[in-house]
């Protein structure tokens, strides 16, 4: 999960447990090399090829704001260029049965209502063009936390399904503050105060009473102090027909347990891959492998793919090979969660 943006509750998600006597693929061993700096900073990035040897990718800019559209060379830095707001913010696409290409994202209304959004999109000389947009109903209103980061596939059958982060529980989640909240933090409580109250660390009587003092200062909900162990999970809705354009909930939970950002980077009948990370509010986020047989029913790979020194978030990730995938995604600091991330690429085998 992206430490700027504040997920909320989506309206169609319907919570449930997956059961857990459906079959899952069988566990395999991964591996993760070292990520290698882009020079893109930033979260939320998502990758797709031009050819072999450069990726397009889609990315927050950061400290700056606003979304950025980067060309990678794989052996080399990236170059930059901004994207109009209709692009919304945590862009994905897939390529339908039928060759053409289509987005989705999320919108972010003028009351802080938001809701994930499709078009057509197109491409001439790398330059990627939107056409029509159509609201899909996953939406989430303003008060709500711990949602969105859409993530699209198109599955054994032809149709697409969307995953994305939900959170059941209204009231608690973890803080992530906008960099203007961090910074009125930073100032109100000093740099390690501000990054407790954002971890979802208890506070004690008396840090709590400060926090609520610069909370209200710094326009902060009382709901987002005090918060616990992540709640969140990730669900999924699946197509009507091929063209992508209309969705129906697919009931129960793909994975609980505070799991976020997930990027389906394979949907084979019997064998499903995800990548994934761990939730801010239990820090270091890291990375961690999933598998299905159906792309419903997931288990996670108990050993994570990146270590404990720093935080791992937002993969995404572009296959390589039959066993391979370039992957790029957002590092931070173990002490700084919430700021100073830079996009990193690595590579994934199994």
């Amino acid at each position: 999960m992206h430490a700027f943006v504040i997920r909320c509750l989506s309206a169609v998600s319907i919570c449930g447990l997956v059961l857990a006597a459906t079959p899952v693929a069988h566990a395999a061993s991964f591996n993760l090399t070292k990520g290698s700096p882009t020079g893109m900073s930033g979260v939320s990035p998502f990758a797709t090829p031009v050819d072999t040897t450069t990726d397009l990718v889609f990315h927050s800019a950061g400290e700056a704001g606003g979304w950025l559209m980067s060309t990678c060379a794989t052996d080399s830095q990236c170059t930059s260029l901004s994207l109009p707001r209709e692009f919304g913010t945590d862009y994905t696409q897939v390529t339908l049965i039928d060759g053409t290409q289509r987005a989705y994202f999320v919108i972010v209304d003028a009351d802080g209502t938001k809701e994930i959004a499709t078009a057509p999109v197109t491409f001439t000389n790398s330059v990627p063009t939107l056409g029509t947009t159509s609201r899909l109903g996953i939406q989430a209103s303003a008060g709500q936390r711990a949602w969105g980061v859409p993530d699209s596939i198109v599955t054994p059958e032809g149709l697409v399904r969307l995953y994305w982060v939900d959170n059941p529980d209204k009231g608690s989640g973890n803080f992530q503050p906008t960099g203007a909240q961090r910074k009125c933090l930073t100032t109100a409580l000093g740099r390690k105060g501000a990054e407790q109250l954002a971890s979802g660390k208890k506070l004690t009587p008396a840090k709590a009473k400060k926090a609520a003092k610069a909370a209200k200062k710094c326009n902060i909900p009382a709901s987002a102090l005090g918060a616990s162990r992540s709640t969140e999970s990730i669900v999924s809705a699946t197509s009507t027909d091929t063209s992508g354009t209309s969705f129906v909930p697919d009931a129960g939970n793909r994975i609980t347990g505070g799991y976020v950002d997930s990027d389906v980077i394979q949907a084979k009948s019997g064998d499903w891959l995800m990548l994934l990370s761990t939730g801010p509010g239990e820090p270091p986020q890291r990375l961690f492998i999933a598998t299905s047989r159906d792309g419903l029913a997931w288990k996670v790979n108990r050993k994570p793919l990146t270590p404990s020194s720093f935080n791992a978030l937002d993969p995404v990730a572009v296959q390589t090979g039959p066993k391979q995938w370039r992957v790029y995604y957002a590092k931070s600091p173990k002490k700084t969660p919430f700021a100073n991330h830079q996009i990193v690429m690595s590579t994934l085998t199994r």
